[in-house]
């Protein structure tokens, strides 16, 4: 548990000056906010990897090209988390410091059924400080789900609600659902595939997203992100780029309703390395893999509810770290499924509202 907290809190960073004033490099001649400890150089691997292979055979489908797209976000990867707010628009607040953090991750298939792909992030960490290197630390990170011709998907309200919306046409697209640490919903984008010579290419519909972590600790002026986001793989990295504005209000009857204060561009770096010790968080994934399987068995029942509203915590503790504990503990994990799913449909039930 110790190591988890931590690695949520030790995302690194590496301090770029920048001497002008203008929109993409303000104020990073004081530094950005965001991680602050420092990890050991990676090794960045220049090998066409056997997925970009596969995508780009002759003669397949639409469909399987997308499938295979999907397969090559899978890896090990130096990833880069960059955010800045570009303009203003109807508040008083003055631009926000732009945002960078590093960290090293893994992306592993978690389940592949052809038309419903699944893909864990699972975050790895070696800490430099004074000369030493400390780590691995390890934490389960986000998750995403990949769903072809849905018929519904979860639309994020405000205000930590989450509502099961029907989608009247959705032949050839994909859902693309993004979960939090602890399994809970983020959002979801709808979108189609572009394969083109060099990339393969992912665009959502305009969305709504709740406050990432980096903001709602430090922002309450705004209740959500409403914004388009793309996914661009290539061979050796892929790139997810987010374009949103920080939205006053909240969704009601599928309308955003109130003032948009500053829009928002963000873009997360995925680079391929090789020779990384993976090994600590292959192991906590293979320890804990039974326990997340029943928390997403426990969610896709709680959606049949259609509507879904969050507490931030309950007495005192944040669902992600319960569910952490609960997922490492021994005596949980000879639980049988059934019990163990009741166990966790408790948990989650003390956070609903």
């Amino acid at each position: 548990m110790k190591n988890t907290i931590l690695v949520l809190a030790f995302l690194f960073t590496s301090i770029a000056s920048a001497n002008q004033n203008y929109t993409f490099t303000r104020e990073l001649v004081k530094g950005p906010r965001g991680g602050t400890t420092t990890g050991p150089a990676v090794e960045f691997d220049k090998s066409i990897p056997a997925t970009w292979t596969a995508l780009r055979e002759s003669g397949l489908t639409k469909f399987e090209r997308d499938r295979r797209a999907i397969l090559g976000l899978q890896g090990e990867f130096e990833v880069s988390f960059e955010f800045l707010e570009s303009f203003l628009i109807d508040t008083p607040k003055n631009l926000d410091t732009p945002y960078f953090s590093k960290a090293t991750e893994l992306v592993k298939v978690i389940e592949d059924r052809g038309d419903f792909i699944s893909l864990q992030h699972i975050l790895v960490m070696f800490i430099v400080q004074d000369g030493q290197t400390m780590g691995p630390f390890v934490t389960k990170h986000w998750r995403q789900d990949w769903q072809f011709n849905p018929s519904e998907r979860f639309v994020y309200q405000g205000s930590k609600k989450w509502n099961m919306t029907g989608i009247e046409s959705a032949q050839g697209k994909w859902s693309w659902n993004v979960y939090q640490v602890d399994d809970s919903p983020r959002y979801t984008g709808l979108g189609e595939w572009q394969h083109l010579e060099s990339a393969s290419i992912f665009n959502t519909n305009t969305m709504s997203r709740p406050l990432p972590r980096r903001e709602f600790s430090v922002r309450g002026d705004y209740k959500l992100l409403m914004g388009q986001e793309t996914l661009v793989l290539t061979a050796n990295s892929w790139y997810h780029e987010q374009k949103a504005f920080k939205h006053e209000g909240n969704l009601i009857n599928g309308k955003f309703a109130g003032k948009l204060l500053a829009r928002e561009v963000g873009q997360n770096s995925y680079k391929r390395i090789k020779n990384f010790d993976w090994s600590a968080g292959l192991e906590y994934w293979e320890r804990t893999k039974k326990y997340w399987a029943d928390v997403r068995h426990v969610w896709n029942e709680l959606f049949r509810e259609q509507s879904i509203t969050l507490k931030g915590s309950y007495r005192g503790s944040k669902l992600h770290s319960i569910h952490f504990k609960q997922a490492e503990d021994p005596e949980v994990l000879k639980l049988s499924p059934e019990k163990r799913r009741k166990l966790i449909k408790e948990t989650i039930s003390n956070f609903k509202l």
